[in-house]
């Protein structure tokens, strides 16, 4: 089994019984994120699997330590980076969405794109907060965005 593989394994077992707000399963939300690095050409293997893990920490019970025992430092390194605590503001937000490494950058930039994309209602702040973070992460890539 590949190492993506398992890492979609991973989640698919510590997300189980989660849902989104909309009902779906939470698991159809990194499976979503990988689709979208994938359809932005991102292949690196790490990223990859830090895109279907990047929410275990927050949300379930998967630890740092079977991260690093079972992808490595690298994944690990880039899931801590997105990572976030419940309550942090929004400027914390923003300022730890540019300081992130560019792997995290790709990871984010997907994940956004992802939950601006689902269906359930937004709030306004919600949708500004992330448009804005998104616009953060975009200049922070260096790519090449054609008129």
């Amino acid at each position: 089994m590949s190492k993506t593989d398992q890492a979609r394994d991973v989640m698919l077992k510590a997300h189980k019984g989660q849902t989104r707000r909309g009902g779906e399963p939470y698991s159809v939300h990194p499976i979503d994120v990988v689709e979208t690095l994938e359809f932005l050409g991102v292949k690196d293997e790490n990223i990859i699997c830090s895109g279907y893990l990047h929410d275990v920490l927050e949300d379930t019970k998967y630890g740092s330590d079977m991260i690093k025992s079972n992808f490595g430092k690298s994944v690990l390194d880039i899931v801590n980076e997105l990572t976030f605590p419940p309550d942090v503001s929004d400027e914390d937000y923003w300022k730890k969405c540019g300081a992130m490494s560019s792997d995290a950058k790709w990871v984010k930039m997907a994940d956004i794109i992802s939950n601006l994309g689902t269906v359930d209602e937004k709030s306004s702040h919600f949708v500004t907060k992330r448009v804005k973070a998104l616009k953060i992460i975009v200049k922070g890539l260096n790519l090449p965005i054609q008129n």
